[in-house]
């Protein structure tokens, strides 16, 4: 039996792809994607001058210079300096390579056997056979082969090598290139923040005030941040602390004060000799509140 070539498909752990590149444009998408495959064929390997690197994203040279920086991020340089690596790649290359050679030297041991003679066996060889290439010819149609997502803390990936994409493993990441290391995306304080709809622009600028802090702060002390923040925010939407609107700003809250006395409104149409001025109907207006709160309005 020939040996299946190991680079006509590979791996793509979806959920730990997005959530690797959670802020990718969709261009930048495209280009990593590329970057992948062609790191794939060359056995985990890329070029690092850009003239390659433009011939493989299909871009052009002053796109891809405006996005080198974050997608190349993605990749290591090797120990020789020569080429980029990706760690991930690399890791799953030795995998497929393994289960190619394992499955060749199985097929070489049936194959054996069938010439010794032995048709029980040649039988079931040929039955293994049929069946794992028929698999491997459906997955050479495929342009990848989709795994369930596992959890890794291995970073960088063929798709990415942190946990699956939840919202406080996004925060905690944000967190993490703020230089505040000790996160716990399972802290339930964190996960009540996220679910009352504290934003990750809202973490990260925390983030930043526990990195400049002398000492530097913590997760914990990021969190109490954030609390605090949301504590000032309910508070202002809620009015409490506020100081009230003067009711004798202009003539509209006069009105308004007075009708909620029970004085009702300031009769303008009024056109007798006796008629209640708008400064007298205000004077009685104060006096009222006086009364109703004991102090001077």
């Amino acid at each position: 039996m020939s040996e299946k070539k190991t680079d006509i498909w590979m791996p793509l752990y979806i959920g730990e792809y997005v959530a690797d590149t959670m802020t990718f444009t969709t261009e930048q998408h495209g280009a990593y994607m590329l970057l992948l495959m062609a790191c794939w064929k060359a056995k985990g390997t890329l070029p690092t001058d850009d003239e390659s690197l433009v011939s493989i994203t299909k871009l052009p040279a002053a796109r891809w210079r405006a996005m080198k920086v974050k997608v190349m991020a993605k990749f290591d340089l090797s120990a020789d300096g020569l080429t980029m690596v990706q760690k991930r790649s690399s890791k799953e290359i030795a995998k497929a390579e393994k289960v190619s050679a394992a499955r060749s030297s199985a097929g070489k041991a049936g194959a054996a056997k069938r010439w010794q003679g032995d048709s029980k066996p040649m039988a079931n060889a040929m039955a293994n056979e049929s069946q794992t290439d028929g698999q491997q010819q459906q997955q050479s149609h495929l342009p990848t082969q989709v795994e369930p997502p596992h959890t890794s803390s291995e970073p960088g990936a063929v798709g990415g090598g942190e946990q699956s994409p939840t919202k406080a493993g996004e925060v905690c990441k944000a967190i993490r290139a703020k230089k505040v290391a000790d996160v716990n995306p399972s802290s339930p304080e964190l996960r009540a923040l996220i679910d009352k709809g504290v934003p990750v622009e809202t973490f990260e600028a925390a983030a930043d005030i526990c990195a400049k802090s002398k000492p530097p702060k913590g997760f914990a002390y990021l969190l109490g941040i954030v609390k605090r923040q949301l504590g000032e925010a309910a508070a202002i939407a809620s009015g409490a602390g506020m100081p009230e609107k003067p009711w004798d700003e202009n003539r509209s809250t006069i009105e308004a004060k007075a009708e909620e006395l029970g004085l009702g409104r300031w009769n303008e149409h009024d056109l007798s000799v006796d008629r209640e001025t708008f400064p007298q109907f205000t004077a009685r207006v104060r006096r009222a509140v006086e009364q109703r709160q004991g102090v001077p309005a």
